[in-house]
């Protein structure tokens, strides 16, 4: 086993630095996730069943048609395009992981839904005018770059009608040493990380000069192989985002706190949505 490696990738990632590999697109790793987001009993990856359909009614209470034209970006294995096709909107999924897309493929085509799906990083999308609603919901917007997010608001900006709405979610400033994962590790013979027996070790750290946190998983397998995981996660204060929406040209900004029931650190309180207007 290569400590040195091990110590070397264990140290305080610098602002932003990324792992030596990306779970999203692991061919196993991205497997395991899918079956988190299909689960409706955990918040894992996708919030419960139940929170969802609180979502989505709230997110329709807000907007302005009957009828309408959504973007949902970051959709996994289409949890919210489902429930809003089935309330007769046309929606479109965006999410460039391959495994959740063609779950959701398969879905809507069992169940007779017409929704698109892409395969796409939302850094590359290129819509125009086209859409009545965009949302990012599930604090996919915390875990951007700031160069990334002005990116990911063009394209948003530029997607939208006149009059249309973005809606997102994210995390707020409160209890963030409740936020911040503490150190831990994990041994198991076949599990989340590999399909072999594998040693993960965790760790959080917090830079509240730049108001992020990360999270840190460094996996190491039985057949030697050392990967290592890092997850950025920003949290916002109000008129911070209210500005970052700003100047990306939205307007009519509201924040909704407490729309969803308490619970852990990334419900009830912790968690601020956002509705701005092009």
């Amino acid at each position: 086993m290569d400590f040195e490696r091990i110590i070397q990738l264990s140290k305080k990632p610098e602002p932003y630095e990324s792992g030596t590999s990306v779970m999203w697109t692991d061919p196993y790793i991205s497997k395991k996730l899918l079956d988190l987001h299909i689960n409706p009993d955990n918040d894992l990856a996708s919030r419960k069943n139940s929170k969802i359909d609180l979502i989505v009614e709230w997110i329709l209470s807000k907007t302005n048609k009957k009828y309408l034209d959504i973007l949902d970006l970051g959709c996994g294995p289409g949890l919210y395009a489902e429930k809003f096709a089935v309330k007769g909107h046309q929606v479109t999924g965006v999410d460039f992981s391959e495994n959740s897309i063609q779950y959701a493929r398969q879905s809507a085509k069992n169940k007779g839904l017409k929704i698109t799906y892409e395969i796409q990083n939302y850094l590359e999308m290129d819509y125009d005018n086209q859409f009545d609603l965009v949302i990012m919901i599930y604090l996919d917007f915390c875990v951007l770059k700031p160069d990334d997010r002005s990116r990911v608001l063009a394209n948003i900006y530029k997607s939208l009608r006149n009059g249309g709405q973005l809606i997102i979610d994210v995390v707020n400033e409160k209890n963030i040493d409740k936020k911040t994962i503490s150190q831990s590790w994990e041994t198991s013979a076949s599990g989340f990380w590999r399909d072999i027996p594998y040693i993960a070790l965790t760790n959080g750290f917090h830079y509240p000069d730049k108001k992020l946190m990360s999270n840190q998983h460094i996996v190491v397998g039985s057949d030697g192989k050392i990967d290592s995981y890092i997850f950025w996660n920003h949290y916002f204060e109000t008129q911070e985002l209210v500005s970052i929406l700003e100047l990306a040209g939205l307007k009519n900004i509201k924040n909704y706190e407490t729309l969803l029931p308490s619970g852990d650190c990334w419900n009830g309180e912790n968690v601020t949505f956002y509705v701005s207007e092009k």
